[in-house]
């Protein structure tokens, strides 16, 4: 007899703290380990985290995280995106353990040791569950998947510019200032 268990934020926890140096999220019941990400994808998203968070902070319009930011989400999982925006009007204030919201904006930036097919599923589960934008950068082969609600999926590029409009007005960003600049 094979007996399965879906597993709990305090399981997530209780895991988290075995193996701090992983980044761990809870998706459909299991954990799912995912190694650190490179020093390329991690750059890239602090790059993107920080024109997001000047915006945001700026305007008092929400909160900016990064892939430390859990949410635990309607459906019972916890993920946390590389990087996000939540409105004020999903979440008032930042609070103590994972966010009970579903991100406005979620980001991941793909990392040597991601498959892009499973970045883009958990994309599309947080698009299902209420986000209003999600991005899928790859600092390999530079490019952006842009997903907006309502709108069909682009791929952009050098040369090409980021807006959200219905999610963040005013705020845009070039393509090529989320790649690292040689120094």
């Amino acid at each position: 007899m094979v007996t399965t268990m879906a597993l709990t934020e305090r399981d997530l926890l209780k895991v988290q703290a075995a193996y701090p140096e992983y980044r761990i999220e809870l998706r459909d019941g299991k954990v799912v380990v995912m190694s650190p990400s490179g020093s390329l994808s991690e750059v890239v998203a602090v790059n993107l985290l920080t024109s997001l968070n000047i915006f945001v902070r700026e305007r008092r319009l929400g909160f900016c995280t990064g892939s430390g930011g859990g949410f635990h989400l309607p459906n019972g999982d916890i993920v946390a995106p590389d990087v996000t925006f939540t409105s004020r009007e999903r979440m008032r204030e930042a609070q103590p353990g994972f966010a009970h919201a579903v991100p406005d904006l979620a980001v991941e930036v793909k990392s040597p040791s991601d498959r892009i097919s499973e970045l883009e599923e958990k994309l599309a589960m947080l698009r299902e569950l209420g986000a209003q934008a999600t991005l899928l950068v790859d600092p390999e082969s530079r490019t952006v998947l842009l997903n907006l609600v309502g709108e069909q999926r682009r791929t952009l590029q050098n040369g090409d510019v980021i807006e959200l409009p219905d999610v963040l007005p005013g705020w845009s960003m070039p393509v090529e200032d989320l790649w690292p600049q040689s120094l």
